[in-house]
């Protein structure tokens, strides 16, 4: 590799990193002015992206134990963003939905949808590719070693 393409490759690195801790930011004070913390944002997050899913399934997405997400949901509850349903497919089993009151969230989230819609209009199909397979080979790297670092801080709890 050449040393400007390393060069340009490690400034990409660093302006990924520049955007994942600017994300981190505003999701905080997003949480802070809504109520709530950064942990229950996340939640949100899930639900909103994924629908209605059980407490387990939730706790796998996210990475929290069983007791951690029972808490996380009570909190969201309690301020309004989130409610235990019945399954209607299984009357034995409890949803979590998100409540009309979580939809106050997409007014702060308003101005990054238009950034995408602009965004979309620039970039052609194969570039959308592009970053949808760099930004790809990053999630699953971390979302691989972050089960594996919870794996061992669950066994290093237990013993």
């Amino acid at each position: 590799m050449s040393s400007d393409k390393r060069a340009l490759f490690e400034d990409l690195v660093a302006e990924v990193r520049r955007s994942q801790a600017a994300t981190e930011r505003f999701d905080r004070a997003v949480a802070t002015a809504v109520g709530i913390n950064l942990t229950d944002m996340g939640c949100l997050d899930v639900l909103e992206r994924e629908g209605p899913l059980s407490a387990g399934q939730l706790a796998a997405r996210t990475g929290l134990s069983s007791g951690a997400m029972t808490t996380a949901i009570d909190r969201l509850e309690s301020a309004g963003f989130a409610r235990r349903v019945r399954d209607a497919g299984d009357r034995r089993r409890v949803l979590v939905e998100l409540t009309e009151a979580a939809h106050v969230l997409y007014g702060f989230y308003a101005e990054h949808a238009a950034l995408g819609e602009s965004l979309s209009n620039i970039y052609s199909e194969a570039e959308v590719q592009l970053l949808m397979g760099f930004l790809r080979a990053g999630r699953e790297l971390n979302e691989r070693r972050a089960a594996e670092v919870e794996a061992q801080n669950r066994e290093r709890l237990e013993h």
